[in-house]
This record gives C-alpha cells, structure tokens and sequence, in this order.
C-alpha cells in the first residue's frame, strides 16, 4: 500500500487543530441549582460506565476528527500495488486441437487454460488482449479488447474444433500482428517445441502454457470396411500407447446406430493390433468405438462408408473432341467408347452424347450435348440464365451461340437465347445442351469444364454417399435440391445445422457419421479425425524472450477513494443527527 498524492500531508494539521480547540474550550460553567437530591444517582450511573458517558458527551468531537482523518486520507490517495502481466501488448494463443480434451484430473485441458485466462484477465490492469485460436488455421477471436466482461466472455465461448493445429502458419500470422510494440505472448496447448516458436525475442516474450502430465490412451488408429458375397468385412487397427498391457471391447454400430457386432481384445503395450469382423450385416455405414478406460476418448471411435461403385464417365466419340478431354481432366477414368456401345452399358454410369433416343431407352444418366433427330436453327439474343444452381462457380452469359436445336419436349428449361430454350432437363433427371460446340464459343470460356463438372455431380447426385471430410472442412459438394431445406443430422437425429440453398458445405467440427436430410434417401458422410490427433505428446512450460518495458506494476486507488467517501457521507449524516439531539453544548 502506498500514498499517490504526498504533497498533501499538510492536512494532517487540521485534526491537530480541532484536537487543540477542545483542548482549550470551556469545559465547565458555574450554575446555580435548587436541589443536589440527585446528584448521587447520576453520578453513581457515570461512575458504572465512564467510557460511554464520556462518548456521548463527546460525540461531536470524535466525529468530527475521524471525519478530518478520512478528508486528509482522500486527499493523499492511498492506493494497493498489484502485479500485472508485463508488455505493451497481450496476445493469448489457444490451441483448439482435438488432443486438448485430454484430461487432467477432474477437467480437460482445454478447460485448465480457460481457467488459467480467465485468471489472468483479472492482472491485465486495464491493459488490452488480443485472443487467436489455432487450428486448421489461426483466428482472432477477440482483438485490442480491454473491456474486463467481454474477455471472460470470450473466453467462456471458446470451443474445440478438432482440427489439428497449424503451427507454422500461425507463428507467421503473429509476426504480422505483432509489429515493433513490447509484446508479451501467451500459448496454450497441451505440447509445443521451442524449435517451433520464432527465433526472434526482441521485445517479445514467449510464455508456454503446456500439459506436462504422460497421459495413458488406446487409439482406435484405423478403420475401414468393403461389402462382398458373404456379408460386409471390416479390419481395425487399435494401437495401445501406454506402458502396460491392457484389455477393450470393440463395438461395432451400422448406419442406424444399432450394435452389429463386438469384441473383447487383449491389447499388448506399446503396440498396434489389428481385428478383423467377417459377415457383418448390411448397412450404408459403420461406426466402432471402444470401451477403454484412459484419459483421451475423442479417438476411441470411428465411422466409415461403405465401399460403392463409382459412377464411370463414358463419352461418345462421334462427340468434338475437346469434350472427351474436357471430362478426362475432371475424371481420369472417363472412357471414349462408339455410339453402338453405348446401349450395352448395364451400370449407373453417365452417358455423354447426342443420340435423343437413350433419353427415353437407357437408365443410365444422360449428358445430350447436342441432337442427332433435328436440325440446328439460327438464333439470335443473349444468352440468360433461368436457374442457376447448376451455373453457381462459373456464368455462361458471356458465350456467344450461332445455332441451336429445337427443345426437347416436356423438359425444364435451365438457359435461353433469347427466348430460344438452350439447356434443358428432362423429368427423370437427364441434362439437355441443346448445341453442338461447333456453333459456339463455349469450349473457349473457363465456364466450359466447370459446367461439366457441375454436370457430373448433379447427375451421380442420387448416390447416397458425399464422402469423408475434415473437422470443419469446406468444400464445394454437389447436393439434390430439396423443397424443404437441406439439414445436417446425426445418425440419432439430432439436428446439426442448416444449409442455404447454393450456400457453400461446411462439415461439422466433431468427428462421427452424419447425413444430409433430403427429399429422397439421406447422403452420408464422415466427419473424420485427423491421424496426427490420435497420439498425445508429453509437453511442457517454458518462456524465452525478454522485454523493453516491465510496466507490471498496477497502482489501483479507485476501491480506498470510494470506499473513504462513502465514509464520509455516511459521517456526516451521524454528525448532523448528533448534533440534531444534543445541540452544539461540547
């Protein structure tokens, strides 16, 4: 504790004074009285409490001196020294990795950090903090914040995504931000090597909040299945990382979350094992999960689709030339094959050609590109699009079209020239360019292979799978159009999210099996973790680095000076109420 304003200590004479005044006054005064019949009981009733007969007669004075003391405190403006965390400028790096869910005694580690910032918070000493998140890329969550309540608040909405950590591409991303200000930079994570923070500590100091603890964990490493004649097979990887042998139960789940199958493995230490499960039952997707009793569950489970045949792109060689080799870039399996070949191919391949016919013989899906039944008509207008969902990455109005045939009937038109219909589909899902590339300038524009692969994916859209994605992961995905809305489930049919229709997909951040809720059958897909997140390093705390300027002293004088005025009032209330009773008599 200490005293702000010292050249105030001149004050201390004014209780001096009003101490020397009733030194001074007139105590007693010569009075005439008719009686002494009860100058015993009263004396008698001082004589048993002194103290409280002196104090009320002497009320004023020590009001009045305490109110003085108080006065001359204020003045000099005590204050308490706090230590506050050093530099210009505060910087807390959180690692939102899956292994931060490790646990540590009774909470994660993730947990520990939110607690250890939100103490922290409290010494920042009106100094502001900039919060980044690290995971599959830095975020700035909050930024130059000084505001006390909305630091905890930041810090209580933090969340693991799940992603693994990019620690190259965020120390590069703190070099920017930082500058040439004193900086101190806290990193919370579970493990970080000093080779991995940058060389430079001028005027920067590195502080690692690292878990220290060797946590004991059974990963479920690997997992995958393939449908064959007697049933669906399925291998598992499990790797034991502790020190001692140990025992777990594999449970195997399909697409409905109903158990299938399970079994009890001896796993030894330090070591992977592979389970194998034959004729398992028919399903769109499994799940496993073990029963393990260790201190990481996120990689004890597991999802993966099974197996399908992928649609094969066959196109017509009679097609231009720039066709075939448009679709051989999007897809290394697409095939050339004769018109006469075309009819034989008995699977869900696409078919790319110009024969009107198979719109109505095949069951494959059809690209027409172009006619073999009409002639082509001069046309005339700009070319505009009616629906877009199939143009979304890439417009075609500025294409220039000479010809085009005659529509084809009791098909949706999707682009015109003028009021010429120039893509169509057909009711049972088929796609329509009406024109041959030779009447267009279409194979020129960066809008041609993207339209064919928008093609594509709206043609294999009824496959009931969209693959396997990272925690969070963006990507562009094909979806069926659907009347009410596309949501995101759980195999438990827990709603997820939404999304808007031509929105980009954003896959969940926590790992498992899901599905796209459409109008027709539901499209699977996994939201896997990441290999480097299913083995936890032993990490620790250190801090390298020094600053210019150790500003961690906190001189906070707001509690005393509002705490002595209150005081005051309150005094001075008492003053005017003694004085109200007893008169100004001492």
């Amino acid at each position: 504790m200490g005293f702000l304003n010292l050249s105030f200590l001149w004050t201390m004479i004014m209780p001096l004074i009003v101490i020397i005044y009733y030194f001074f006054r007139k105590k007693y005064i010569q009075q005439s009285v008719s009686s002494t019949l009860f100058w015993r009981e009263i004396m008698k009733e001082t004589k048993v409490s002194p103290y409280l007969q002196h104090l009320q007669q002497n009320a004023l004075f020590y009001l009045q001196l305490f109110a003085l003391l108080l006065m001359m405190f204020v003045l000099l403006q005590p204050y308490i020294k706090t230590k506050n965390i050093s530099g210009e400028q505060i910087i807390w790096v959180v690692d939102t990795s899956s292994t931060m869910l490790a646990k540590e005694e009774n909470e994660t580690i993730f947990e520990k950090h939110k607690n250890e910032m939100l103490a922290l918070s409290k010494k920042l000493g009106g100094k502001a903090v900039t919060i980044v998140t690290v995971g599959a890329e830095p975020k700035i969550v909050l930024q130059d914040e000084k505001n006390r309540a909305r630091i905890e608040r930041a810090i209580q909405q933090l969340q693991v995504t799940y992603s693994h950590e990019d620690w190259p591409n965020t120390m590069d991303f703190l070099q920017s931000i930082i500058g040439k200000k004193s900086t101190a930079v806290y990193i919370f994570t579970d493990a970080i090597e000093p080779k991995q923070l940058p060389k430079r500590t001028k005027n920067i100091k590195w502080i690692v909040q690292g878990s220290e603890k060797k946590h004991q964990n059974i990963s479920l490493q690997r997992f995958g299945a393939i449908q064959s004649a007697e049933g669906i097979e399925a291998i598992a990887q499990i790797e034991n990382q502790n020190q001692k042998s140990q025992q777990t139960t594999l449970k195997i789940y399909n697409a409905n979350q109903e158990e299938i199958a399970r079994k009890t493995i001896n796993l030894k230490a330090n070591h992977i094992t592979k389970v194998r499960l034959d004729n398992l039952k028919s399903t769109d997707a499994l799940t496993a999960r073990l029963t393990a009793n260790d201190e990481y569950a996120a990689d004890q489970s597991m999802s993966t689709l099974l197996a399908t045949d992928s649609s094969q792109i066959f196109v017509d060689q009679s097609l231009h030339q720039l066709i075939s080799k448009a679709f051989q870039s999007i897809d290394s399996s697409a095939s050339t094959i004769s018109s006469n070949q075309l009819e034989s191919i008995q699977s869900k391949s696409i078919l790319v050609t110009n024969h009107t016919d198979l719109l109505h013989q095949s069951k494959n899906p059809i690209l027409l590109i172009g006619r073999d039944d009409k002639k082509a008509l001069k046309v005339d207008g700009e070319v505009k699009i009616i629906d877009p969902k199939l143009f979304s990455y890439a417009s075609i109005e500025d294409i220039y079209v000479e010809k085009v045939y005659p529509k084809v009937r009791n098909a949706k038109t999707l682009v015109t020239v003028g009021d010429t219909p120039l893509i169509q589909q057909t009711e049972n899902g088929h796609i329509v360019v009406l024109m041959d590339l030779q009447m267009t300038d279409w194979a020129l524009h960066p809008s041609f292979p993207l339209f064919l692969w928008s093609a594509k994916e709206k043609l294999t859209a009824h496959n009931s799978q969209l693959g396997t994605f990272k925690p969070g992961e963006k990507r562009v995905v094909s979806l069926p159009e659907s009347k009410k809305g596309i949501d995101i489930y759980t195999p438990n049919n827990e709603y997820i999210k939404s999304i808007a229709d031509g929105g980009s997909f954003v896959a969940p951040s926590k790992p498992g099996l899901y599905y796209v809720k459409t109008d027709s059958d539901p499209l699977y897909f996994v939201v896997a973790l990441e290999q480097q997140e299913k083995t936890l390093s032993e990490g620790t705390s250190f801090q390298y680095g020094e600053l210019s300027k150790q500003n961690t002293i906190n001189k906070d004088n707001s509690i005393f000076s509002t705490i002595l005025i209150i005081m005051i009032l309150a005094l001075l209330i008492v003053e005017w109420e003694v004085q109200r009773r007893y008169g100004f008599t001492n």
